[in-house]
């Protein structure tokens, strides 16, 4: 992978999880916010992973 590729996508996945903490909580309960965290961190690399090697497959 280019380390341009691993940057944009660790990028990809950071800005989705806050966005998916801030749709989903209200800030108020630190354990929420935390498992928030995790999931859509796993949801963001998983859509990532997937968009990336769809992008690649259809670019070879």
């Amino acid at each position: 992978m280019n380390p341009t590729d691993i940057l944009l996508s660790i990028a990809i996945v950071g800005i989705y999880t806050q966005i998916y903490i801030y749709l989903k909580t209200n800030y108020k309960k630190q354990n929420d916010i935390i498992k928030l965290f995790f999931l859509g961190f796993v949801y963001a690399t998983i859509v990532t992973g997937i968009l990336y090697y769809l992008i690649k497959y259809i670019a070879s």
